[in-house]
């Protein structure tokens, strides 16, 4: 299962064009693409473009919902990654413009890290504790 999510996940981003700063990088000597999302590509990219790019992580995240309920429908057992049992606990009620606020907030306070992947900013100073904040 985790493998095809990483794969819905890549191709839905592909297929709607929703990488940050895809455009503004196209004529960089980085490789554009989600490898390449970090927070210097982040910065260039368009306010639009953070809100569409975020808009298809949770596509991506939903699918992988539907596609374990239909699995668990037909009685087998299924666990979510743990990227989206994690995203959905510590930030399924966080909005997309907060997200972007607090990715944007992040890379602002830490100019030095803005070589850090927005996956990893996402996971390692969101998720991670806001999962450590629940009860």
């Amino acid at each position: 299962m985790r493998a095809s999510w990483k794969s819905a996940v890549l191709l839905l981003l592909l297929l709607l064009g929703t990488v940050p700063g895809r455009a503004e990088a196209a004529g960089a000597a980085e490789p554009s693409g989600v490898a390449s999302l970090n927070g210097y590509v982040w910065e260039r990219s368009a306010p639009q473009s953070r809100l569409d790019f975020l808009l298809g992580v949770e596509c991506a995240l939903a699918m992988e919902s539907a596609l374990a309920q239909a699995a668990q429908n037909k009685g087998e057992s299924v666990t979510l990654s743990l990227f989206a049992d994690g995203w959905q606990a510590a930030l399924g009620s966080v909005t997309r413009p907060e997200l972007v606020r607090r990715i944007d907030a992040f890379y602002e306070k830490n100019p030095d890290q803005k070589n850090r992947h927005v996956f990893d900013v996402i996971w390692t100073e969101m998720v991670v504790p806001g999962l450590k904040a629940r009860p």
